[in-house]
């Protein structure tokens, strides 16, 4: 059973040491915390014409396709014939067919492809009987999620404010611009809790983050937001420069749908964030709890629509996005390596640690959130 240290000093971490180093609290956390909660799986767009997509879901491995009426559908990624894996990770083309014997399944899991199928009259009898075991699963726009537990909230009640958030950043989502799939050798909560705070940028990312003059330097610190009590965000102002350089550019590169001044996060409780500058593009990475010591990082940065852009502006977009590729790529190494020795330190600490007033409010209330999370299973 997972357990969670809750100290009475608000400074003091919530979360023990041992909580991201043991083996055995997370499978716990595989078996409970991510079978209760509604985990990101992928984007509508990336489910285009008969496809599906192998993912991961706790300790779970499923496939996602839409069914005839575009419906996202999850299932098992188990052959109802002799258990073999359906399809590895990733999209696939065509309709789910089962490598060992060749069993095909419709949009809606049910077996209708059966090479001599005269050896198995139970089951043209009644294919339905002998459709893929299917979950819980659910969109706000473009994002799909899936819930492994047959009973909870629905996905509007769980997400909460960030559900309206999600069906707006989803208006005008065009193509994926750049995708990487890469391990970070860290637990999943030493990367999330990585991403939610600035404190360490000048320290780690001196010659990124710190060299970017998109951000208002003005502002005293970004405006954070915990109205949902697993969920949190912050927006910080774009400068006055980069507004009146966009706005400068209109005219060539066009209007795109959700137009915001400022850069914001969004923690998707569990293991999701969106961020986006200004709405032009929105990057999305999913924490996925590979091992207890190494998380998979799925990273995509989805290009919207621009209305009315000219060819000069369609070469500057390119310009921005090819500019922006490179730098997530970059902050993502600097992460990465500044996880790995987080990861060390905590296999010899003896003590929670020590969350600053005001600079790690969204570590503490992601801490909050996950120990409520826990908590509830026990």
């Amino acid at each position: 059973m997972v357990s969670v240290s809750v100290h009475a000093d608000a400074a003091t971490g919530l979360i023990a040491p041992s909580q991201y180093v043991d083996p055995g609290h997370h499978a716990a956390e595989l078996d409970g915390l991510f079978a209760r909660t509604w985990v990101f799986v992928g984007l509508r767009l990336e489910l285009q014409g008969i496809s599906h997509r192998g993912v991961n879901v706790g300790n779970k491995k499923l496939l996602v396709q839409c069914d005839g009426e575009g419906r996202p559908r999850a299932f098992l990624n188990v052959c109802s014939h002799r258990q073999a894996q359906l399809c590895e990770p990733g999209t696939h083309s065509g309709p789910v067919r089962c490598p060992y014997h060749g069993w095909v399944y419709d949009r809606e899991g049910v077996p209708v492809g059966i090479p001599q199928k005269q050896a198995f009259p139970q089951v043209v009898a009644a294919p339905q009987r002998f459709r893929l075991t299917e979950y819980a699963c659910e969109t706000a726009g473009q994002f799909i999620f899936v819930r492994l537990a047959a009973q909870g909230p629905n996905l509007a009640e769980y997400l909460g404010s960030q559900f309206d958030f999600l069906v707006r950043a989803s208006e005008g989502m065009a193509s994926i611009q750049d995708e990487f799939r890469q391990d970070v050798p860290a637990n999943w909560k030493v990367a999330i809790e990585n991403s939610l705070e600035g404190y360490h940028v000048p320290a780690v990312h001196s010659r990124t983050f710190m060299q970017t003059d998109g951000m208002d330097r003005a502002e005293a610190a970004p405006r954070f937001f915990f109205e949902d009590r697993l969920h949190s965000h912050l927006e910080h102002a774009a400068a006055p420069d980069w507004i009146t350089r966009f706005a400068r550019m209109e005219s060539k590169i066009g209007k795109w749908p959700w137009r915001f001044e400022h850069y914001t996060h969004h923690l998707i409780f569990p293991n999701l964030t969106v961020t986006s500058f200004m709405g032009y593009s929105f990057h999305i990475q999913c924490f996925e709890p590979t091992v207890v010591d190494r998380t998979t990082v799925h990273s995509r940065t989805v290009g919207v629509e621009f209305v009315g852009a000219t060819p000069a502006g369609v070469k500057m977009m390119e310009h921005i996005y090819g500019d922006g590729h490179a730098f997530t790529r970059k902050v993502f190494e600097e992460d990465g390596e500044i996880c790995r020795k987080v990861q060390a330190g905590l296999q010899c600490a003896v003590r929670p640690g020590v969350l600053a007033q005001g600079l790690e409010d969204r570590v503490k209330h992601f801490q909050q959130a996950y120990a409520r999370a826990v908590h509830a299973l026990q």
